[in-house]
């Protein structure tokens, strides 16, 4: 599966610095203008407020200093110091953008993306994303990359996506290595299923459980690697105890037919409704359809009515299909029992 969650990282709307660098967030651009960015950092981590702003209002008003107009921009959108304000945060971070500021023009795509304070524009919120992803910030390369793959501000185009999912990867962006040994495993070029292989072995390795678990798909269909059902069980396991929904519905499908494990009707059951109930949709699905034959649980319509009506709400087409049917013969049935009442 995919991981879609727009956007990377959300708004550092807490951080006044980039915490992940000891520089900062929009690089200065002078040694006296570092010095007083230093000395305003250390008064917001003391949370003196006044005493930062005495320090980056000049900075922004007179030098156009675009590390502090950021910073005054994420004090506005907190309302430290100043009263919140997300119009002036805006205003701040666009002016820092205007400068090169790519940290800047990242908030302002989550900023626009998300709606925060604007009408939700994917059209603009590209733009910002792409602005800074062209300046090498992973996170925005991640995000233009899910922009392009899914079709939202710009036209959908897959090899834009694998490309900035690349630029991401290669800065050691996990979910963009995630999502490239995905469009690598789906992909018919020669050697891009051993590009994909690689990528999720490493992932799996460092604990990821949804690589460990697509790992343990390829593994139990023999797709990229050869055929181990075994291996496919230890893998998807390790994912399922991980509390990754997919590999609890995986793990739950081969207990149902025996794949690389024993037969195991109870522990079937168990898996599915631990995913279902975690709102994976396949799971509550088929957790309907359990209801529904009475085979292997007690048949009982109303539940799979419900759980059909899970399945539904998240958009999965089949149990659409599946309640229609189920609403169709409820009011037939109703519809008989008035008539034999006349």
């Amino acid at each position: 599966m995919l991981r879609r969650n727009l956007f990377a990282s959300t708004l550092a709307l807490g951080s006044f610095i980039c915490l992940a660098s000891p520089s900062f967030a929009e690089a200065p651009e002078s040694a006296a203008e570092k010095a007083e960015l230093t000395k305003a950092k250390s008064e917001i981590q003391l949370k003196q407020y006044a005493a930062a702003l005495k320090i980056l209002k000049p900075l922004a008003e007179t030098q156009n200093s675009r590390s502090a107009e950021y910073h005054l921009g994420l004090m506005y959108m907190n309302g430290e110091g100043v009263p919140k304000d997300i119009k002036k945060g805006i205003a701040f971070f666009e002016k820092a953008a205007d400068q090169g500021g790519k940290h800047a023009a990242y908030n302002l795509g989550i900023i626009n993306a998300e709606g925060l304070g604007v009408p939700q524009d994917f059209s603009k919120a590209f733009k910002y994303f792409k602005a800074a992803a062209d300046d090498g910030l992973a996170d925005a390369q991640y995000d233009v990359a899910l922009l392009y793959l899914s079709g939202q501000g710009v036209t959908e185009d897959k090899t834009e996506a694998a490309k900035y999912f690349d630029l991401a990867a290669k800065q050691g962006h996990a979910n963009a290595q995630y999502n490239l040994a995905l469009l690598d495993l789906n992909s018919k070029t020669p050697g891009d299923k051993e590009k994909a292989f690689a990528l999720l072995q490493k992932l799996a390795n460092n604990n990821d459980v949804d690589a460990q678990n697509v790992l343990g798909l390829m593994y139990l269909r023999g797709d990229g690697v050869k055929k181990d059902p075994k291996q496919a069980a230890n893998l998807i396991t390790k994912a399922a105890n991980g509390e990754c929904l997919e590999g609890e519905y995986d793990l739950g499908v081969m207990y149902h037919k025996g794949e690389g494990v024993p037969k195991n009707e109870k522990l079937s059951q168990s898996w599915l409704r631990k995913a279902a109930d975690g709102g994976y949709a396949d799971a509550e699905y088929n957790i309907g359809l359990l209801y529904e034959r009475g085979k292997d649980l007690p048949k009982n319509e109303v539940l799979a009515k419900q759980w059909f009506k899970k399945a539904a709400d998240q958009g999965d087409t089949e149990a659409k299909q599946k309640l229609a049917q189920v609403e169709k013969k409820d009011q037939k049935d109703a519809k008989q029992q008035t008539d034999s009442t006349k």
